[in-house]
C-alpha cells in the first residue's frame, strides 16, 4: 500500500509580487520641523551677525556685498528663498526701503529657505563661514580672558582656574575631542613646554567652539568672560584638576 504524500499550499504569487513591488519608504528627514526651525534661526543669527560689520544691528549695501563677494553659500541661499543674489539684492532684501536690511527683514526674506535646508542637511551651508570666523574671535576672548598675567601664554594654573571658574569652558575642551579628566594642560600643550600658546589654544579648540556657535549661537565662557571684564569676577562652582 502506498503511501500517502502531503502537498505543500501554493505560494500565494500575488501577495510575494506586491510585496517585492513596494516602493521603497521615503528617507526621513534629517530633521524635524520644530527643531530644524530653531536651528535654522540660530545659524541665520551667526550668519546676520557675521554680515553686520558695524555692529549696529542692521547690514548695508557695502556689508552684504562683503558677504556675497566671501561666500557664495550666502548666495545660494538667498536663490532659494526666490530672490536674486547678483541683482538688487538689498533693495529685494529691504522691506521698508530704508537702505539697510534689519534682523526682522533678514529673516522674512530667508526662514523658509533655511528651515528647508536645515531639515534637508542639518546645517545652513551660509553658516559656516560666519560661524568659523566668528569662533575665533569668541576663542581669542577667552584666551586673554584666562591668561591672568597676560604673558601670552595659559599655564597650567591658569587652565585649571578658568575650567572652575567659567561654566561652558570644559565641555568646550570634551566636545574638542579631549579627556577632561586626564592630563588636560598636557592633551592642550602640544609641544610640552608647560604652557599653552594662543597657536594650541586656537588649534585645538576653534572647530569646536564653530559647532557650538552652530548649535547655540554663542560660546557660554567667552560670554561669561565678558561680564566679569565688566562687573568683576565669580567665585568657582566646582573643583576640577587639569
Amino acid at each position: 500500500m502506498g503511501g500517502c504524500k502531503s502537498k505543500a499550499p501554493p505560494v500565494d504569487e500575488p501577495q510575494v509580487k506586491a510585496k517585492e513591488e513596494a516602493p521603497a519608504e521615503e528617507p526621513a528627514p534629517v530633521m524635524a520641523e520644530a527643531p530644524a526651525e530653531e536651528r535654522a534661526m540660530t545659524q541665520l543669527r551667526v550668519i546676520f551677525d557675521g554680515m553686520d560689520a558695524n555692529h549696529d544691528k542692521a547690514v548695508s549695501k557695502t556689508e552684504l556685498t562683503d558677504a556675497l563677494n566671501k561666500d557664495s553659500a550666502l548666495g545660494d541661499l538667498i536663490k532659494e528663498a526666490g530672490l536674486n543674489p547678483t541683482y538688487d539684492v538689498l533693495e529685494s532684501l529691504d522691506t521698508n526701503h530704508d537702505g539697510r536690511v534689519t534682523w526682522e527683514e533678514f529673516v522674512a526674506n530667508l526662514k523658509k529657505a533655511a528651515v528647508e535646508e536645515v531639515m534637508a542637511t542639518g546645517n545652513i551651508a551660509a553658516a559656516e563661514v560666519p560661524a568659523d570666523e566668528k569662533a575665533l574671535v569668541e576663542l581669542k576672548k577667552i584666551f586673554e580672558g584666562i591668561d591672568a598675567n597676560h604673558d601670552g601664554a595659559v599655564s597650567q594654573e591658569e587652565l585649571s582656574t578658568a575650567v572652575q571658574k567659567y561654566d561652558g569652558m570644559e565641555k568646550l575642551i570634551a566636545d574638542a575631542g579631549f579627556n577632561t579628566q586626564y592630563f588636560v594642560f598636557e592633551q592642550l600643550d602640544t609641544n610640552h613646554d608647560g604652557k599653552i600658546t594662543w597657536a594650541e589654544f586656537e588649534t585645538h579648540l576653534r572647530a569646536a567652539a564653530k559647532e557650538t556657535l552652530k548649535d547655540d549661537g554663542f560660546v557660554t565662557t567667552a560670554i561669561l568672560i565678558e561680564k566679569d571684564v565688566a562687573e568683576g569676577a565669580h567665585e568657582p562652582k566646582s573643583k576640577w584638576c587639569c
